[in-house]
């Protein structure tokens, strides 16, 4: 038999509220504009969330390190849940969204933890095998990683 978490995806998503509305059927909607914006250090400017400029910068930054943590304890407590309870998530993704300014910088970073602490969330459960994860950057730059 099908292991049923083989077809369970949990989409992690970036964006940016200049961009456009953030997808309406989140599941979770984190706004990261209240974080310290990486877009006014002009050697910042170009990069990404996903740089390690970008990253020592945010996880340095007031109520970064308290948000990372809040989020790890947040997923431990919801997303078994979801996982094993609801039904309504048997037929769709789980949804996982966090928007900021323009979508580069702290959204992104946000999206690549949020990433990382449910695929450890993942690799802790057996019964979990096979959810898959998938992340995307809703709102493309020129520097994509």
């Amino acid at each position: 038999k099908e292991n049923d978490m083989t077809k369970r995806t949990i989409r992690v998503v970036s964006c940016g509220a200049k961009h456009g509305k953030p997808p309406e059927d989140a599941d979770l909607l984190i706004d990261c504009r209240g974080f310290e914006n990486p877009h006014y250090d002009p050697k910042l400017r170009p990069q990404t969330g996903a740089a390690r400029a970008v990253r020592h910068f945010l996880e340095n930054s007031p109520g970064v390190p308290e948000m990372r943590e809040a989020l790890t304890l947040m997923l431990k407590a919801w997303l078994p849940g979801l996982l094993t309870n609801s039904r309504y998530h048997l037929e769709k993704d789980i949804l996982l969204v966090f928007k900021c300014t323009g979508g580069k910088h702290r959204s992104r970073y946000f999206t690549i933890e949020a990433r990382r602490i449910v695929q450890e969330l993942i690799s802790s459960h057996p019964e979990w095998e096979g959810v898959r994860v998938v992340i995307n950057h809703r709102d493309k730059t020129s520097l994509e990683n």
